[in-house]
């Protein structure tokens, strides 16, 4: 079911947690892999049951292997998309008092089927606009990747209007992509966001991650606050992302990848966010190529 649009807007990633909502990891057929993805699963969900209820999200076929390894407390739920019903990365809507009403603003079907297991309600959205091509701060400011304009007559005017109409978006930061398909930033806080640097001047990414730096450390959010950018490290040897941290209230959960950079990027962040409780976790086998936790894990919103 669909809602109409009304005063909603755009909710923060440090807002009270209602629920984290990971994937059971599927096999690959590299046995070591998929044990050693599977136990760190396990234990992510141990770690945030301390802080909010957990569901993990399972295939029919996976879902009794995975309801018998799963800690006291943890939920699972059968989904026929399985990992892909988190991979939508929903942008959560609230009203002006804080409820929660919308969880996910997205145009695809897995979407639709996260949003009735949070039992919320959906926005409708233009076709191929997705929550990870939207990171927002909750007060009406936005990192926006710069092909959501794309496919729109109006080109990117009509799709500032539309994210304030539907998102109550009210000022877009257009950011270039990489090639992650993806916002290549992440909020960590209040005008504090991190993004992959470490590349150098022939990486095919270079001049894209480098000129959204640049871009950001120019330019203040809506409320007139100057970002704090931190510009982290990438894993030398994995296709993994430091930047992406999982954020859920004062939680800030920092990716590690088992090198030499993990303890440069734990520190950087634990420097910005002195107010944060900060803690690292593996994410070799957990993360997709280029993510790190924070395209792993779904954190809810809690209502008010």
């Amino acid at each position: 079911m669909s809602i109409s649009i009304g005063n909603l807007r755009a909710t923060a990633s440090w807002n009270r947690t209602s629920r984290f909502w990971l994937a059971w990891p599927q096999a690959t057929g590299h046995r070591d892999h998929d044990d050693a993805a599977r136990d760190d699963s396990i234990a992510l969900a141990q770690l945030l049951a301390v802080h909010a209820p957990v569901t993990m999200v399972a295939t029919p076929m996976d879902v009794v292997q995975c309801s018998l390894q799963m800690p006291a407390g943890v939920m699972t739920l059968a989904a026929d998309a399985g990992s892909s019903l988190l991979a939508t990365q929903p942008v959560w809507l609230a009203d002006a008092a804080g409820t929660v009403l919308a969880g996910v603003a997205s145009d695809s079907l897995a979407g639709r089927d996260l949003a009735q297991a949070a039992g919320v309600q959906v926005v409708d959205l233009p076709a191929g606009w997705q929550g990870d091509l939207i990171e927002t701060d909750g007060e009406g400011t936005a990192m926006v990747l710069a092909r959501l304009a794309e496919g729109l007559v109006g080109g990117r005017v009509e799709a500032e209007r539309l994210l304030a109409e539907k998102l109550g978006i009210m000022q877009v930061i257009w950011l270039n992509d990489p090639g992650a398909g993806r916002v290549p930033a992440r909020y960590l806080a209040p005008g504090v966001v991190a993004v992959p640097g470490g590349h150098d001047a022939n990486h095919p990414a270079f001049a894209a991650l480098s000129a959204n730096r640049d871009l950001l450390r120019a330019t203040s959010d809506r409320v007139g606050r100057n970002f704090k950018v931190l510009d982290l490290p990438c894993p030398s040897r994995q296709r993994g992302c430091y930047s992406d941290c999982m954020v859920a209230g004062d939680l800030v959960v920092v990716p590690e990848f088992e090198e030499s950079r993990d303890a440069q990027a734990f520190a950087q962040v634990v420097a910005a966010l002195p107010d944060s409780r900060v803690i690292a976790f593996p994410a070799t086998h957990l993360a997709g190529p280029g993510n790190g936790l924070g395209r792993t894990v779904l954190a809810q919103p809690k209502m008010n």
